[in-house]
């Protein structure tokens, strides 16, 4: 994907999926469209529905951890729905900036920017096709699950364990009445689970390619410092060239700094809601594992953990990709520049002093270390269960 026809084409399935969820992104920034209450009409049937459930079932523990299993996805969504609603304006510049300092400007580059925006596109696409395929067989395997219960046990049960208000899943019209919402909530969680994630992740990835091509440039900037020693006679040529190289590269840092600030400000709500839903279904999908054995507990475990994983790997490659960004500045020769560039290249230190990375609104650095802490705090809750149990 180094060429803006690329990067369209790239968006329209994502446009696809976000007329179906009713965040139209890139066709309707910040318009609630029919989508849009239709999708908040099944979140509101599902809230209602979880709480219905609960009161109905307050006696029976193991049938409340199993409503419950699904409410940190259901949340974490509709944070993304409502998040998605108010930076839409943000991220539909986000992605004009990709397409016209970037993709436009490099393009037709040197081999080496072209190489870093087609390394960008080939990671983009497979990931892309990789998430489509995974989240919408795991969808549809849920989707399959009431068919294999029936078979193998005779009952009758719904995707999810919870019902609407006085419509139990006992009658035959209950459980079509239950079977529709939920159906629909499946299909348009699917599309909008694969919608922001791989949203998230683009940005994200764009971020770090701007750090590569500013990579790029401060390397031929350290070749032309080079040249001007051994070529004295055009040094005065040189130093022209060498100072037009200069202003790009204060140019791409600037880019890299405010696209990476940019995406941290959109995303720090949606990585705050991941982490925290998902080690809510995480605790739920371990406490069931450890009471009962119900096949669709190892689903929802398996999906939330690799969701939640995939967030802090992504911040983890985004730091490692800063540090590399700020290797490259200290290990420039800067005592080469002129006295002029030399007072630039301080406040280009002083502006990379600051911190940038991608955090769950502050609250925690979306990095490999903070994950760490995240699956020994979970690690440590899954023991005190089992010695509880035993």
């Amino acid at each position: 994907m180094a060429t803006v026809e690329s990067f369209r084409q790239l968006l329209q399935p994502l446009i696809f999926y976000s007329k179906g969820v009713g965040v139209e992104i890139w066709t309707a920034p910040g318009k609630f469209v029919p989508a849009s209450y239709y999708l908040s009409l099944h979140v509101a049937i599902y809230f209602s529905s979880t709480v219905f459930t609960l009161i109905k079932y307050s006696d029976d523990t193991l049938h409340m951890m199993k409503a419950l299993i699904t409410l940190g996805t259901c949340v974490q969504l509709y944070v993304k729905f409502i998040i998605g609603h108010k930076k839409a304006s943000e991220l539909k510049l986000l992605s004009d900036n990709i397409e016209q300092a970037i993709l436009q400007r490099y393009e037709n580059g040197k081999a080496e920017e072209i190489a870093v925006l087609q390394r960008t596109g080939r990671i983009l696409w497979f990931i892309f096709r990789f998430m489509r395929t995974s989240v919408s067989s795991a969808a549809f395997g849920f989707f399959l699950y009431p068919v294999i219960a029936y078979y193998t046990t005779g009952e009758l049960m719904p995707l999810f364990m919870i019902e609407l208000p006085y419509y139990g899943w006992t009658t035959t019209i209950g459980l079509a009445m239950n079977m529709f919402c939920q159906a629909n909530i499946l299909v348009i969680g699917t599309m909008g689970a694969i919608m922001s994630d791989f949203i998230f992740f683009m940005y994200a990835m764009y971020a770090m390619t701007c750090i590569d091509i500013f990579i790029v440039h401060l390397c031929e900037l350290e070749t032309l410092l080079k040249e001007i020693h051994i070529h004295e006679k055009d040094c005065a040529k040189q130093t022209s060239i060498m100072r037009q190289k200069w202003i790009q590269c204060m140019q791409d840092h600037q880019q890299a700094t405010s696209f990476l600030n940019t995406t941290e400000d959109i995303f720090g709500i949606t990585c705050l809601a991941q982490v925290l839903m998902g080690i809510f279904t995480v605790c739920d999908g371990m406490l069931l594992v450890a009471l009962t054995f119900w096949f669709p507990t190892y689903c929802f475990l398996l999906v939330m953990f690799v969701e939640l994983s995939i967030y802090f790997v992504i911040g983890h490659f985004v730091e490692l990709k800063i540090d590399e960004m700020y290797n490259s500045i200290i290990s420039m020769p800067w005592y080469k520049l002129p006295v002029e560039e030399q007072k630039e290249f301080a406040f280009l230190m002083c502006r990379q002093q600051r911190p940038m990375m991608l955090t769950a609104y502050g609250f925690l650095t979306m990095n490999f270390e903070s994950y760490m802490s995240v699956l020994k705090g979970l690690y440590q809750f899954f023991v005190m269960i089992m010695q509880y149990v035993e």
